[in-house]
């Protein structure tokens, strides 16, 4: 799993470096040159979508979700364990709620053929590594869940 998720985030940083590079390359077109890239828009945004979605898993699998910690600390061990647990059944039933509405969306540009209004990227390329990344983090909180000790000796803590 850990691996995935590292090569997932590895793919979302490199798209947003290539995003970096377009757009350095249209201020310079367009300094140099006169002439602004096009497209660059439609490019972008599927570019930084596409980066966040994709290293999201990878923040779920390293639990590098931002968290606020004023009481959890000072909770006895078993209520923290139980709140972990719960942290993770409800964390996977949010993503796979939202990839469910991603999905119905990502049918929708599919069947209407939808199409980025500059360069003609198909819309369902926006959607692809959404749906992908929402539903490898949802498997990323189950298999979280599932590899969780029932007995509290053969448990870290998190």
């Amino acid at each position: 799993m850990h691996r995935v998720c590292r090569l997932c985030a590895a793919a979302g940083v490199l798209l947003l470096l290539a995003c970096a590079l377009v757009t350095v390359a249209d201020i310079l077109a367009r300094r140099l040159l006169g002439i602004s890239l096009p497209g660059l828009i439609d490019l972008t945004q599927l570019l930084i979508m596409s980066s966040v979605f994709l290293c999201i898993p990878f923040a779920f699998e390293r639990r590098a979700n931002v968290e606020v910690d004023l009481l959890y600390g000072r909770l006895p061990a078993p209520l923290r364990r139980l709140l972990a647990a719960a942290w993770l059944v409800l964390s996977a039933a949010f993503l796979l709620a939202v990839a469910w509405q991603v999905a119905q969306a990502a049918a929708q540009v599919l069947e209407y053929a939808e199409s980025s209004p500059t360069i003609a990227i198909p819309m369902i390329w926006y959607w692809v590594p959404i749906l992908f990344g929402t539903v490898l983090a949802a498997i990323v909180c189950i298999h979280q869940l599932l590899r969780r000790s029932p007995h509290p000796l053969h448990r870290t803590e998190p």
